[in-house]
């Protein structure tokens, strides 16, 4: 039997790199990031890693509570609004006793 030889480590991460570095340039390049980047805010954070490491940190840890308080903003509002449908429904049967 033939032994498979496995496949080449160093050819995959080259392949990886390429990749990374197509979807970085595509970045880049994209307009929305362009005009960012040539604000003053988009200069500034350039200019300080860390402030823009700092502010991506804070927004992303940020999205979760927020995300959660939203959430249990809809459901108490469906959970209302199922209550008012129920309780409307059955106040005839209440008055009528």
């Amino acid at each position: 039997m033939a032994k498979e030889e496995p496949p080449s480590t160093s050819k995959d991460l080259k392949e990886l790199q390429k990749k990374l570095s197509l979807l970085v340039a595509s970045i880049q390049n994209n307009s929305k990031v362009v005009a960012f980047m040539k604000s003053p805010v988009g200069r500034y954070l350039d200019r300080h890693p860390f402030v823009a490491l700092t502010v991506l940190l804070f927004i992303a840890m940020s999205a979760v509570p927020v995300g959660f308080f939203l959430l249990i903003v809809v459901l108490t509002s469906l959970a209302a609004l199922v209550g008012v449908i129920l309780l409307e429904g059955s106040i005839p049967e209440i008055v009528s006793l």
